[in-house]
């Protein structure tokens, strides 16, 4: 690949300090005419007649403030839209950080309802602070309006004054703005995204000021696997020092990779047992390949090292006296890491990636705060790729295991083009508590891996012999789970080890739920792990099922599908979807159970049951069998192959939830012969 450095200069974007005024354009909505939008409003729960957000910055001593004032006139039309949309809405920072507030209800007769805030902002006994306020506001009834009006503070720093902007909400808007307004000593840097309209910008001696404004909006709903910048148009925008220059990938470097990994010498105490333990670890091995011995250490860290949140006092602890405690966490894990390639001599790049949903990154308009995945990666000995995740509080994570939040997502590497070895002082955080900075740096796009829907499953087999005596039915059960599915669930396996813990989990989890577990494990007769890509773990166990089996009489037997088959299914309670399904991997998910009677049964209505179903984004697959005539067999397979569902074949996503739950809905009535 071509470093990023040698291709075609950032795209413009534009540095705001000169006065200019540009027209306001509009983002045509294709599925509502212009003309027809306000019907479509008023044929709505509820709509925005306007939504302003305005964002001011002012010097305040050695940091700035940031002044959030919203400005909202909400149009209630029904009963649905009281029930979802009467609301004051709040997070935990803004609940506690505002500054002013006035809500009112406009009835329809012209009767004003204001909302007493003094209600709202009250703290109970124990508590030092508000937490999310979600508080109804008083007397709306469909044809009434809420005018909502309230302003937010912040103290931050020049590198905290960032924002992605979009101006979609969940019902339509006929006009929403959002400003930014400044001191002239600051600058703002933006650019648009997926025809975002350009801003009316007035700059002068005494104010910087400018307006993104769309008009006729329509209403989104969005869910978990919806992905707003992938599709939408918006913008990104950062507060910066007028003389300040445009951002490179060598600062991305200094300040976003080597802030967190760079290894600390500050406890001369603690600072051999790093020597002592890795020449422990790697033993016998010391004349093999450092890449070996890498894994050694590696693996040393996984099995023996026990991994927690960041505390405030050891943040500038060296990694020593981590594994001296045989606990890292996640800032110091980093700094180990990085510590080993470097004394293995173990070339080796950062890497910037962001999440899927956060949509992708820009590589040419190199923008703050925007990678929330930073991590290494190195070539081995035969020059393949190894990507190396640093753990996380709660999870550990093996060499070329990533989150899957970044599967099949470009990512950005990045190295210091160097001409001579590092010097040692340059390698640590010293007394000085300065860090090393890189001149320059070498830069590419990769994309990064995940697994197919083949290596991404989980399978699950029942195998019982029925007692129809006592009317239980005994259960070996196998369970396995591999690729993405088995990192989401690795902290789940994790937890199992844990005999205390995981009782305690269950039970909460069992008391939320309120529902019987399907399976009653009384003994895990065997678990395997695969430590290698695309990793996998397998438990063997028996116990008993549990309301899938109802012995009905003597001579009849019936099993409920719907609690039997509890598949990962993408959900589509929609009718239409407004966006794509942005979706971190496809998946299989297989089911078969086997039911072995000790005499000779018939299955009811057995062709009936058979459903064998495909298209390009999945399919659903359901067999029913007997077998030797005792043994009723059952498979059940639902498959997502794609990662990205377009909203225009939606309905090929609802075709497979609705065979699946077609099957659910049944019963298999099973007779007993005599």
């Amino acid at each position: 690949m071509t470093p990023l450095f040698l291709r075609k200069k950032v795209e413009t974007y534009i540095v705001l300090y000169i006065l200019i005024a540009l027209p306001i354009g509009l983002l045509a909505n294709d599925s509502i005419p212009k003309s027809n939008f306000l019907e479509h409003c008023k044929k709505s729960d509820a709509y925005l007649k306007y939504s302003y957000i305005d964002v001011t910055y002012s010097k305040n001593w050695g940091s700035y403030r940031r002044f959030v004032s919203v400005n909202n006139k909400l149009i209630v039309n029904s009963r649905a839209g009281v029930e979802k949309f009467a609301y004051l809405n709040l997070t935990e920072y803004m609940s506690n950080n505002i500054y002013e507030i006035e809500v009112k209800t406009l009835k329809a007769d012209g009767t004003v309802i204001e909302l007493d805030s003094s209600k709202v902002f009250q703290l109970k006994s124990n508590e030092k602070k508000l937490g999310p306020i979600n508080y109804p506001i008083p007397g709306v009834e469909p044809g009434d309006t809420i005018e909502t009006s309230y302003t937010y503070t912040k103290y931050t720093k020049m590198h905290e004054m960032i924002d992605f902007v979009n101006l979609y909400a969940n019902v339509p808007s006929l006009n929403s703005e959002y400003s930014i307004k400044s001191d002239p000593e600051l600058l703002v840097r933006y650019k648009t995204y997926n025809g975002f309209p350009e801003p009316q910008i007035i700059s002068n001696d005494t104010l910087i000021y400018c307006v993104f404004k769309m008009e006729k909006i329509k209403g989104l709903e969005e869910n978990e696997n919806t992905c707003t910048p992938c599709e939408l148009p918006y913008m990104y925008y950062s507060m910066e020092k007028r003389d300040s220059e445009l951002r490179k990938w060598k600062d991305v470097y200094n300040q976003e990779f080597n802030f967190i990994t760079q290894p600390i010498s500050l406890d001369n105490k603690n600072s051999s047992y790093y020597g002592r333990w890795k020449r422990n670890v790697i033993g016998e091995a010391k004349d093999s390949s450092k890449y070996y011995k890498f894994k050694l250490l590696h693996q040393d860290v996984l099995n023996n090292i026990k991994m927690e949140p960041p505390k405030k006092g050891e943040l500038l602890k060296p990694s020593g006296y981590f594994l001296k405690e045989k606990r890292f966490n996640p800032l110091s894990i980093r700094r180990l890491y990085r510590r080993l390639l470097e004394d293995l001599e173990i070339k080796y790049w950062a890497v910037f990636a962001r999440s899927k949903r956060g949509g992708k990154i820009d590589p040419y308009y190199i923008r703050k705060g925007e990678y929330d995945h930073i991590f290494f990666a190195y070539n081995d000995e035969k020059g393949v790729m190894n990507l190396l995740y640093p753990h996380e509080a709660l999870y550990k994570y093996q060499i070329n295991e990533i989150p899957t939040s970044i599967y099949n997502t470009d990512a950005v590497i990045a190295q210091p083009y160097l001409t001579k070895k590092i010097r040692k002082k340059d390698k640590f955080i010293g007394y000085d508590l300065e860090l090393a900075e890189a001149d320059s740096v070498t830069v590419n796009m990769v994309k990064l891996p995940g697994p197919s829907s083949h290596h991404n499953y989980v399978k699950q087999v029942f195998y019982s012999n029925v007692d129809l005596e006592k009317k239980v039915t005994p259960v070996k059960y196998r369970f396995s789970v591999s690729g993405g599915l088995y990192t989401e669930l690795k902290s789940f396996f994790e937890l199992l080890a844990q005999d205390e813990e995981a009782s305690d989990f269950y039970e909460a989890l069992d008391e939320f739920e309120g529902d019987e577990d399907l399976i009653e494990i009384d003994t895990i007769t065997g678990a395997k792990f695969k430590d290698v890509k695309p990793f996998s773990y397998t438990m063997n166990a028996e116990g008993t099922l549990n309301g899938a089996m109802s012995f009905l009489n003597s001579q009849m037997v019936s099993v409920s599908l719907d609690k039997l088959i509890q598949h990962n299914q993408i959900e589509s309670d929609q009718e239409t979807a407004d966006l794509n399904y942005y979706l971190d991997y496809g998946y299989s998910d297989y089911l078969m159970a086997i039911f072995k009677f000790p005499g000779d049964v018939e299955i009811l209505d057995i062709d009936g049951y058979d459903v064998d179903f495909k298209n390009d984004y999945g399919e659903y697959l359901f067999k029913l069998k007997l077998v030797g005539g005792n043994e009723v067999t059952l498979q059940s397979n639902y498959k997502i192959n794609k990662e990205m569902i377009p909203k225009d074949e939606y309905g090929h996503l609802k075709k497979i939830n609705q065979l699946l739950q077609e099957i659910k809905n049944r019963r298999i009535l099973i007779k007993i012969k005599n």
